[in-house]
């Protein structure tokens, strides 16, 4: 399943060829996703006044014989969401675990940058380059790193860049301040956090524009977000890996770099210089 393209996905991608009825049929499946699609066929079709000729043509067009094999991918979905260490297979067998890992990671890293389409990169750089947006970052526990690695950069590139912390009231403080305009970028795999939907979903409330780093799988967040970007995350471990989607991180700041050199260098020389001012040195040494 892990390299079969997701339901939700194969929407996305067909959405722009499909029939009124047949977007329409699409959209209450997203909305409502994946649940619809695993009832029957007429009861799918009743949900999403159409007919089940409409239905049938909707799954077709998504890579599917047949109705069936429709509802066993969404429920396969189902179960990949929610594999955790406890679950996934383990591989003791391996003749050479080194060479495995290795061509497990290169693997994701390679499918994941090469999903990634330019304009959209564009697009959140230039939505991050804009000082005049205020930046939050979120993340679940297990990527939460990947949110300090995002700040780290940001936050010495320009202003008004806040990393939000785990804990839910603190957390709140900071989404008080979150006004139209702004932007969250938010990092959700499975098995996907409640508190982070919630907090996507407040600052999308509040006029956010919401930019997602999610796994193949695809958190709930998409359907709020107006940039989505697909890391693979499996790896020969039971244990999912971050590498293909700290890659996407890094391509971020140093397109962000690279966009806003002239003002960032003088940005970094002040910051250089703030920080030989206040230097002290370890007089227990």
């Amino acid at each position: 399943m892990a390299d079969e393209m997701s339901i939700r996905v194969a929407i996305e991608d067909t959405m722009p060829t499909l029939t009124v009825s047949e977007k329409r049929a699409a959209t209450v499946l997203l909305a409502r996703y994946p649940m619809v699609g695993l009832e029957s066929i007429t009861g799918f079709a009743k949900a999403a006044e159409v007919s089940t000729a409409t239905i049938q043509r909707l799954v077709v067009k998504l890579g599917c014989a047949s109705y069936p094999e429709f509802r066993q991918r969404l429920r396969s979905e189902l179960a990949d969401r929610d594999n955790n260490p406890l679950t996934l297979f383990r591989d003791d067998v391996s003749e050479k675990p080194l060479a495995a890992f290795r061509d497990s990671l290169v693997g994701a890293l390679t499918k994941t940058l090469d999903s990634i389409v330019p304009s959209e990169i564009a697009a959140v750089v230039d939505l991050l380059a804009d000082r005049k947006r205020r930046v939050y970052i979120a993340a679940g526990t297990f990527t939460y790193p990947l949110a300090e690695h995002l700040d780290f950069h940001l936050r010495k590139m320009r202003p008004g860049t806040t990393l939000l912390p785990q804990d839910t009231p603190r957390r709140a403080d900071a989404l008080l301040d979150i006004r139209k305009g702004d932007i969250l970028v938010v990092f959700d795999v499975r098995r996907y956090q409640p508190d982070t939907l919630l907090t996507a979903e407040l600052a999308a409330e509040r006029g956010a524009t919401i930019v997602l780093l999610t796994d193949p799988w695809m958190s709930d967040i998409a359907r709020m977000a107006t940039h989505v970007f697909r890391c693979h995350v499996e790896a020969t471990t039971p244990w999912d890996t971050l590498v293909a989607m700290a890659s996407v991180v890094e391509l971020i700041a140093a397109s962000v770099d690279r966009q806003t050199w002239p003002t960032l260098k003088e940005r970094l020389e002040k910051l250089d210089s703030l920080r030989h001012a206040t230097f002290v040195p370890d007089w227990h040494q």
